[in-house]
């Protein structure tokens, strides 16, 4: 009776994806949206951004020429995986309803807004999540082959997204399910089915980009400016900064929690990263960007301490909201204007933003510190999520933790991927619980029904039926 009164997993999914495309219709634009637009619109597709957000933007312009079909596509994407790791966890219906209940409520889960590559790659990876797991529960072509797609998409989305996907392809293996040289062989599949996808999404990349800028130096140079702050001089080389920069306007234009306004301030008169360079010029900030960095490891460690600060703590007020949600719109260039209903539930949720965003809620630390929990605490069990319990964890991790160099400003939607699988890994800890296997001695209880039954060597290999008895 009870299990009839608790609605299905799935309905409420679909019933938060419903609420979330109401409230953020027709989806957050900030500046890198809007220039993505253009740049779908256009064709002049760069190499700043990862090319699979363009390719969705013209997707989705097929349908209408604006933010709404990627939001409603994302929200597809998050919502289906939800319903599919919920319902191969193998948990009560009560344990599981308390997943999409906990992705909903999250204010992690509020980025869903954006029309943000960070939130492609979230839903792609938390879709593939949910066929992976899927998949276990159920051997075949169908969810390994979703898996695999959403895999090899979300690597298009972002150039760091192979940190994410690698332990993803992992667990599509079965790495965990063999012993020995079979572990080995199916480790080195996983690893060759990544260099594959990843040098095809660098093809890809190639054949459609028409506009080439280096991406390195916008980290180079704030980072050298943030050491010459700290250590009161210029250690900046000459042909990357003005000769009558002085130490008090790079002062006045460097900022520890992003690398924008350095390169916005006339003032600071620091080259501009994103345009052609010399090939020469690439090389030689390289090995005076290393150069400077043992020469001054204390300013540079104090400079990417400050930012990590922020990346994953808590936010101050006094900072720009802009790290935390940018409701938008922008207007770019040629970009048709974005009309926006100004209804009660979108004022909520922006007052939600607002009110939050200064607060632990729009915070890593938290978040992670739960999936990192949960993650042990699912391994203690040694059930049938303790290996991709760990494996998430993983990705988690190994995409978050590069950000500590990579990382171009303090904002929330970096690590988008590392907080949402971080909720799905603490559930999968603290209310998640498999079924467990039925003793061998139950089954004589009933010989005669057993008699009946058909025998089968375990699992059928992907697109085979497994052999007669």
């Amino acid at each position: 009776m009870l299990r009839r009164q608790i609605p299905s997993t799935g309905i409420i999914c679909a019933l938060f994806a419903i609420v979330y495309a109401a409230a953020f219709f027709p989806g957050y634009v900030s500046f890198d949206s809007a220039y993505q637009w253009w740049q779908a619109r256009s064709g002049e597709i760069s190499t700043i951004n990862g090319v699979g957000i363009v390719l969705l933007w013209r997707a989705g312009g097929l349908l209408h020429d604006g933010p709404a079909p990627l939001l409603l596509f994302n929200l597809v994407l998050f919502w289906t995986g939800a319903a599919w790791i919920a319902q191969a966890a193998g948990a009560t219906p009560a344990r599981r309803l308390l997943l999409p209940l906990l992705l909903g409520l999250a204010p992690a889960s509020w980025l869903l807004a954006h029309i943000w590559s960070d939130i492609s790659l979230l839903a792609l990876l938390l879709f593939a999540t949910g066929a992976l797991l899927r998949q276990r529960e159920r051997p075949g072509c169908g969810f390994a082959l979703l898996a695999g797609l959403a895999c090899a998409f979300a690597l298009a989305q972002r150039h760091n997204a192979v940190f994410a996907v690698a332990p993803l392809l992992a667990l599509l293996a079965r790495a965990d399910q063999a012993e020995g040289a079979a572990r080995r062989r199916r480790l080195g599949a996983a690893a060759l089915a990544g260099l594959l996808l990843f040098g095809g999404v660098q093809l890809l990349a190639a054949q459609l980009t028409r506009v080439h800028y280096p991406v390195l130096p916008s980290l180079t140079l704030w980072d050298l400016a943030g050491m010459s702050v700290r250590e009161q001089q210029i250690l900046l080389p000459d042909y990357v900064i003005e000769a009558r920069t002085s130490l008090d306007d790079l002062a006045s234009a460097y900022v520890p929690w992003s690398n924008t306004p350095l390169f916005a301030s006339p003032r600071a008169g620091v080259r501009y990263p994103f345009q052609s360079w010399p090939e020469a010029d690439l090389r030689r900030l390289d090995r005076d960007w290393l150069q400077r960095l043992a020469q001054h490891p204390r300013a540079y460690l104090a400079h990417r301490g400050e930012l990590l600060a922020g990346l994953f703590g808590t936010r101050p007020r006094s900072l720009p909201m802009e790290l935390t949600y940018v409701a938008g719109p922008v207007v770019y260039k040629d970009n048709p204007p974005v009309s926006v209903p100004d209804t009660a539930l979108r004022r909520l949720a922006l007052a939600g933003f607002d009110t939050l965003r200064a607060t632990p809620a729009f915070a890593a630390w938290p978040y992670l510190l739960f999936g990192l929990c949960g993650a042990w605490r699912a391994w203690r069990r040694r059930d049938a999520l303790s290996a991709p319990a760990l494996w998430l964890c993983a990705s988690a991790w190994a995409y978050a933790l590069p950000y500590a160099v990579l990382a171009p400003a303090a904002e929330f939607r970096y690590l988008a991927w590392s907080c949402g699988i971080s909720l799905v890994l603490g559930w999968l800890g603290f209310f998640a619980r498999p079924a467990k296997s039925v003793p061998a001695a139950q089954s004589i209880e009933r010989p005669e029904r057993d008699s009946l039954r058909r025998p089968t060597l375990g699992p059928a290999p992907c697109g085979q039926t497994p052999p007669a008895a």
